[in-house]
């Protein structure tokens, strides 16, 4: 998919409720966007979803961790049928084209620091950093190593991870532009540091669940979370 631009900030009312007088950005590709243009960015931001999911409870069941939160946003494919008079001004100003039966992409708005978490080629290993790397890692092993999530962009508050716009690199590249295939898997786990939340997560270079042999141990649980983990509710 080619660039996009968010070009339009507003509030949202939907008849089934989902972004009833919900804060949203609208977001357009570069080009005419057709119907149906959208769909990989919305399965990757659906997959994210699922995955993110049996990650809480992953941490949950082998890491005591309760106060964390991974969640991707809910993309929205609209088609233009109608602009007012003020919108079509408004374009020509700003040198952008609206077409008719245009497919744009409707997302809520993120508030906060915006900020790229886990690059395609990897992260470090401080707090917040090593859970969203420990769920890059989780997709891998969930998946059965057919793919990475990557590029975990979005906000974080009060240890909710909210992110937007992921990437996938897949063995059989299907997920997009972004998508490097093998390749972007293997350079994933050159990069990627494994930290105690990655202990029996598999790999690509052995499938094992030790230490990768060129890295150090993990930092233990105290490094990285000198607090410690919550009690269980």
């Amino acid at each position: 998919m080619r660039v996009f631009k968010i070009f339009k900030q507003g509030v949202v009312y939907h008849k089934r409720d989902y972004f009833t007088r919900t804060d949203v950005v609208v977001k357009k590709q570069q080009g005419i966007a057709k119907p149906g243009d959208w769909k990989l960015y919305i399965d990757r931001c659906t997959t994210g979803q699922r995955l993110a999911s049996k990650f809480i409870r992953h941490l949950q069941t082998n890491h005591n961790f309760y106060q964390y939160k991974v969640r991707f946003v809910k993309p929205i494919e609209a088609i233009i049928d109608e602009w007012s008079s003020v919108t079509a001004i408004v374009a020509r100003f700003l040198k952008f084209k609206l077409g008719k039966d245009e497919a744009l992409l409707i997302e809520e708005r993120l508030h906060g620091k915006f900020v790229t978490f886990v690059t395609n080629c990897g992260s470090g290993n401080n707090r917040d950093i090593a859970v969203l790397s420990a769920f890059a890692h989780f997709t891998y092993h969930e998946s059965g190593g057919e793919l990475v999530f990557c590029n975990l962009q979005g906000v974080e508050d009060q240890d909710v991870f909210t992110l937007t716009n992921p990437a996938i690199h897949s063995k059989d590249g299907t997920y997009g532009d972004t998508d490097l295939g093998s390749e972007g898997i293997d350079v994933f786990f050159q990069h990627h540091v494994c930290t105690a939340l990655c202990i029996n997560l598999s790999r690509p270079d052995d499938d094992s669940t030790g230490p990768i042999s060129n890295q150090e141990p993990p930092p233990p649980y105290e490094e990285l979370f000198p607090d410690g983990p919550p009690p269980v509710p």
